[in-house]
């Protein structure tokens, strides 16, 4: 048994190093064993130290591979962990709100091309035996009343600065729809004529009862209960026209009318 020259650990045979210190194994300091067993000489020694670094181990004449089979622990890189990028969270939000937005504006969009398209009259009458030509200047007298401009007509004739002797406003819109009308006509077109004509009064009588609340000093008050009435009168039947697809519709429109004695029977 060899022992360490510095610091006298036990030795290892074949060992050219301590495993302690570290410090050279000199000759020596091995067994007297060892030395009869061993060739030693300065070329011999040398080999035999790189043999012992290199894990080989010379016996005679064979060189044998020393094969290490313990396990090793799998590396681990120790590093800074990676950083969360605090804009992703943020992206995907501005995308999914994007998405909804823009889904939004297309179903306002629909709807206000489908109101757009009802309050233009750009479609054709939906009712049976009703001529087309006709249906489109009755719901123009219609619009022209509902047209916002029609507040300066209404206050020139209330206002009586533009009154002729012996002038009906509403005897010449009459007048209007039945030459529209005409001689010859089916009994959907009367139906549709007369239900044009009750969204038409409604709408007059709306408005001109707004002006005298607005235009009748300490009286107002007199007439915005009748304004609010017809105002209601006048959008609910003017609901009910531009969605009118039979007769039943048309029908409909006129006991509405009786029901709230726009008209009698």
């Amino acid at each position: 048994m060899a022992f360490c020259s510095k610091c006298g650990n036990e030795l290892r045979e074949g060992l050219t190093f301590c495993t302690k210190c570290g410090a050279a194994v000199s000759t020596a300091g091995r067994s007297a064993s060892s030395e009869t067993s061993e060739t030693t000489t300065g070329t011999g020694s040398a080999t035999q130290h790189a043999n012992a670094a290199g894990g080989y181990k010379s016996a005679g004449s064979e060189t044998q591979t020393l094969v290490d089979t313990r396990p090793t622990a799998p590396t681990i890189v120790i590093g800074p962990a990676p950083k969360k990028d605090p804009s992703r969270g943020l992206k995907s939000f501005a995308k999914g709100a994007l998405g909804f937005f823009v889904a939004v504006a297309v179903i306002i969009i629909g709807v206000w091309t489908a109101a757009w398209v009802v309050s233009n009259f750009d479609t054709k009458a939906q009712i049976e035996e009703v001529d087309d030509d006709k249906s489109k200047q009755m719901l123009a007298l219609v619009d022209d009343v509902r047209n916002p401009n029609f507040d300066e007509v209404l206050d020139d004739l209330l206002s009586k600065s533009g009154k002729a002797e012996d002038y009906s406003f509403l005897e010449e819109y009459t007048n209007k729809f039945n030459e529209i009308l005409g001689e010859e006509y089916t009994a959907e077109e009367k139906l549709y004529c007369d239900c044009c004509y009750y969204v038409w009064y409604t709408e007059y009588e709306a408005k001109r009862y707004e002006w005298f609340s607005n235009n009748s000093g300490l009286l107002n008050y007199l007439y915005v209960g009748k304004a609010n009435r017809y105002r209601k009168y006048a959008d609910t039947l003017y609901e009910m026209l531009t969605s009118s697809k039979s007769d039943t519709d048309l029908k409909n429109i006129k006991i509405y009318c009786v029901d709230h004695k726009i008209i009698t029977e």
